[in-house]
């Protein structure tokens, strides 16, 4: 408590929930400053993705421990359901939506246009509507393959 006044009297944070904060931040900074001095990470940003990349085992491996789930594959599966039930719920919460039905229309409007913005942010597409264009036609092919390789169709053309 002492630490995080000073803190706060210091000007670092304007409250103690804001000192708790700030004094997380530097301990995470110095754990992965630690992983890169140990040699296991050669830049921060590794050792950031090593730390998240262990977090993620371990929570797994909890679940298995715990009885959630018989292996990691499931636990894998828990955990992104459970993450997904969460956001859902956080939506009707927010008043962003009114039932969890609702939220997850909003969810999925929301991934499709992070997907759209990524093939602009990648120079695929100019606008976001070119965008759009470019994703119905990679979708189209898709499926079109998708014929071919069960044997539905011989060719794209006769898939068309």
């Amino acid at each position: 408590a002492a630490s995080l006044q000073k803190l706060v009297d210091s000007g670092e944070a304007a409250t103690l929930e804001e000192a708790q904060q700030v004094l997380s931040r530097s301990g995470h900074q110095a754990a992965l400053q630690g992983v890169v001095e140990r040699g296991d990470a050669a830049t921060l940003e590794e050792a950031q993705v090593l730390h998240s990349q262990r977090g993620r085992a371990a929570a797994l491996q909890k679940l298995v421990d715990s009885g959630d789930a018989a292996t990691l594959e499931e636990a894998s599966k828990l955990a992104g359901q459970r993450a997904l039930a969460a956001s859902l719920q956080k939506l009707v919460d927010s008043g962003e939506a009114a039932t969890l039905e609702e939220a997850q229309q909003v969810l999925s409007r929301s991934g499709h246009q992070a997907a759209l913005q990524g093939v602009v942010e990648r120079g695929d597409a100019a606008t976001l509507e070119e965008a759009q264009v470019l994703h119905s036609q990679r979708g189209r092919a898709a499926a079109l393959q998708k014929l071919v390789d069960s044997g539905d169709a011989a060719t794209l053309e006769e898939a068309s």
